[in-house]
């Protein structure tokens, strides 16, 4: 019992000596940290080795009490190796974690300030019923495809691997790149702007054993591409014709023709409150705001 009341005397000590509000601000902050942190570790693989340095730790303290000079040695040595470990092992995942903590999402308002907000989701609607058609018709004919549509962070280094176009996005001219034994229908079209900007690019390889052995080359360059950046991978499979789509380094396989074009258009058009953000700042008055 007194343990009790000593703990909560030490707690009510420490609280009345904080000082409001810089302390609670700072405590505020180290939690959303703590919190980013974690979530990351367990999003990657990572959090394996993570789980695996936290028991080294345990037992380098249990070695301590039972004053095991040997094993505390070793262990002692092994953490401050784990830590350099996690760096150069994990090094794609740190880079990854970094960007995404710099990346700011302007990806709505892109290079389209000379047209109106409904004008811009009218074209965009327009490429993604293009892209959902092509989807479906790759499907049906077992076209294997692989189209990535980039985001805030650009993606030039990839777009340079291919061949340079600025096409219109129509079905027929989707088709065409990936039909089988054109020089374009190995790699994968990069999409900016509601155009193709780019065809038959190399594309990374996630390195993520999670992903299953059954899927290819290009499901795994997909959720490649997407680890390190906050583009849309949209998959068409040659074997089994499943439509298959990436994001932030996880793949979701099999979704129909109508799943796609609502993920394509929650991604891609601008929402209402931006619209109208963007119509203010740039002091355009349109008949719906009025």
């Amino acid at each position: 019992m007194q343990a009790v009341l000593d703990f909560f005397e030490n707690l009510i000590r420490i609280f009345s000596t904080m000082k409001f509000p810089e302390d609670f601000i700072d405590i505020i902050l180290v939690a959303v940290l703590v919190y980013y942190c974690i979530k990351f570790a367990r999003d990657t693989r990572m959090g394996h080795l993570i789980r695996g340095v936290l028991l080294i730790l345990v037992l380098y303290q249990l070695a301590i009490l039972m004053k095991l000079s040997a094993l505390t040695y070793i262990l002692k040595n092994t953490i401050q190796l784990s830590f350099i470990a996690i760096i150069i092992v994990f090094q794609p995942e740190l880079r990854s974690g970094l960007e995404r903590i710099g990346r700011v999402r302007f990806s709505n308002i892109r290079n389209i300030q000379s047209m109106s907000r409904g004008d811009y989701n009218a074209m965009t609607q327009g490429m993604i019923d293009s892209i959902c058609e092509s989807c479906r018709i790759m499907s049906e004919r077992r076209i294997g495809a692989l189209m990535v549509f980039e985001q805030s962070v650009k993606l030039g280094d990839v777009r340079d691997t291919g061949i340079a176009m600025d096409a219109a996005i129509t079905p027929q001219t989707v088709i065409t790149v990936f039909f089988p034994n054109t020089p374009l229908h190995d790699g994968a079209m990069i999409i900016r702007d509601n155009k193709i900007v780019s065809a038959g690019c190399l594309l990374p390889l996630s390195k993520n054993l999670d992903i299953s052995k059954e899927l290819g080359t290009r499901h795994r360059a997909a959720v490649g591409v997407t680890e390190t950046s906050d583009a849309l991978a949209v998959i068409v499979s040659e074997e089994t014709g499943r439509i298959s789509y990436a994001l932030d380094g996880k793949i979701h396989i099999g979704i129909t023709e109508q799943q796609l074009n609502a993920l394509l258009g929650e991604k891609l058009l601008i929402p209402e409150k931006k619209r109208r953000f963007f119509k203010r700042s740039k002091n355009e008055v349109t008949n719906d705001e009025k």
